[in-house]
C-alpha cells in the first residue's frame, strides 16, 4: 500500500483558462465500492491505495493536480499537524467571601404588586 499526496493546482493556471479554480473529482475503487473524492482548489488530499487510479493520472497529465508518493514518516507528521486540539474548559468554582460565606446575587427579586380597587 502507497500513500499519494495529491494536490488541486487549478488556482494557479490562468484565468483564462476553462479549468481555473474548479473542483476536480478524484475516482478510485476501494474494496468493490466505487468512491468519488472531490477536491477544491488549492486543497491537497492523501489517498491510501496500491496504485494510482486512472483518473489522477489523466488530470496530472492535463497539468492541473500535483501528485507525489509520501513516506510512512511524513505521513505521521501531517495527521500530527492537522489533529484538532484539545481545550480543557477549567470547571468552575464556588467564590467566597473573606468570611466564607457564598456571594449574595447583585439583583434583587422582582416583586410584583396588586393594585386595590377603592
Amino acid at each position: 500500500m502507497s500513500t499519494f499526496k495529491i494536490t488541486n493546482i487549478t488556482n494557479t493556471i490562468g484565468k483564462r483558462e476553462a479549468k481555473y479554480n474548479s473542483i476536480l473529482n478524484i475516482e478510485y475503487v476501494d474494496k468493490m465500492t466505487k468512491k468519488t473524492i472531490p477536491i477544491k482548489a488549492g486543497d491537497t488530499i492523501y489517498l491510501t491505495l496500491d496504485k494510482l487510479p486512472i483518473s489522477a493520472h489523466l488530470l496530472r497529465v492535463k497539468n492541473l493536480v500535483t501528485i507525489s508518493e509520501v513516506s510512512a514518516d511524513e505521513l505521521t507528521y501531517v495527521r500530527k499537524i492537522q489533529e484538532p486540539k484539545k481545550v480543557v474548559m477549567p470547571t468552575p468554582t464556588k467564590e467566597t467571601n473573606v468570611t466564607g460565606e457564598e456571594p449574595k446575587s447583585q439583583k434583587k427579586p422582582v416583586i410584583k404588586k396588586e393594585k386595590e380597587e377603592v
